[in-house]
């Protein structure tokens, strides 16, 4: 009988042991990602400043390709991404958000990089999905909006 009770004290050491190990194992992973999402914010807010004071037509065209290189795939990015877009273009989103036709996320996700200038291939990099998923956004919206092909669709809601 005291072998088991020392197997099974054995055993409940090794498994603490390793829920203690494994515990800051996770701590560490979510320091990194901390870190990495501060690195991306900055970056973000360095692009969209840079951007802002530029008036060179070349300069946009490299700043426009950094931002290209930024992922905005997760909400906080996102949502940084969109406050540095209102410096930019201050009244786009109170446009959307005020208008008729009640856009999704996704919606405004598209609208916002398409009135940055970026192409379908770069959106769907950007925000990390297929060009077909981007190019439905884009059909979709131009149904809703009830406007041709031949139409811009910034150039329509402006």
């Amino acid at each position: 009988m005291k072998n088991i009770y020392y197997i099974l004290f054995i055993i409940s050491l090794i498994l603490g042991v390793s829920i203690v190990l494994f515990l800051k194992y996770k701590k560490r992973l979510l320091e990194l990602e901390n870190k990495i999402l501060l690195r991306e914010k900055e970056q973000i807010t360095k692009a969209f400043n840079n951007l802002k004071s530029t008036t060179s037509a070349e300069e946009r065209i490299k700043l426009k390709q950094e931002i290209l290189k930024l992922k905005i795939l997760i909400d906080d990015n996102w949502s940084l991404f969109k406050d540095k877009f209102e410096l930019l273009h201050p009244n786009f989103l109170t446009l959307l958000k005020t208008s008729d036709f009640h856009f999704t996320k996704s919606e405004v996700r598209f609208l916002v990089l398409k009135k940055l200038g970026l192409e379908t291939k770069e959106i769907a990099n950007m925000i990390g999905v297929s060009n077909d998923s981007v190019l439905k956004t884009q059909y979709r919206l131009r149904k809703k909006l009830s406007i041709d092909k031949t139409i811009d669709i910034i150039n329509f809601l402006e």
